[in-house]
């Protein structure tokens, strides 16, 4: 939470952290008050990244930390080390998911702020609908036209 004086700090094993199958999503910066979110997204190897998609109003920009993501922005596939830098402007479908054998990380900005909010009650929803195939269906359509994604193709994860 942001300070009087605007500064904030957010120590080691703050914030609030969601999980989706295989992956947890921290949430480091968030609010409709700021230029900005920031999640910090963790990847088991193995899983199922996101479904090929597009954001209408969100520009993203994914900064590798750990191991080894598989991203496909528009056209062009590539792998992203730690280190790596990619920013995915609105308009353009793009995907990722861990393409390592070991777990990955990345830290991911999006502008403006409040996408965020689809991992979080993406995660709460499918608690709460277990292994009702149907339900999540009906779910993930109804939190894509309420936030700004629209699913193009399906998840990509690593070939091995």
């Amino acid at each position: 939470m942001p300070n009087d004086d605007g500064t904030m700090v957010l120590l080691p094993g703050e914030g609030k952290t969601v999980r989706l199958p295989g992956n947890d999503i921290t949430y480091i910066r968030r609010g409709a008050d700021s230029a900005y979110s920031l999640v910090k997204w963790v990847a088991a190897p193995g899983t199922p990244g996101t479904p090929l998609h597009i954001h209408w109003i969100t520009d993203e920009a994914f900064y590798v930390l750990d191991g080894t993501f598989g991203f496909k922005v528009g056209e062009r596939t590539v792998d992203g080390v730690a280190g790596a830098f990619l920013v995915v402007p609105k308009g353009l479908d793009h995907a990722y998911w861990n393409q390592g054998t070991t777990p990955a990380s990345m830290l991911i900005t999006m502008t403006p702020p409040g996408f965020e909010r689809y991992f979080e009650e993406l995660a709460e929803g499918l608690e709460a609908v277990g292994d009702d195939e149907e339900g999540a269906m009906s779910l993930r359509k109804a939190l894509s036209e309420k936030h700004d994604i629209e699913v193009v193709g399906p998840p990509r994860q690593a070939e091995r």
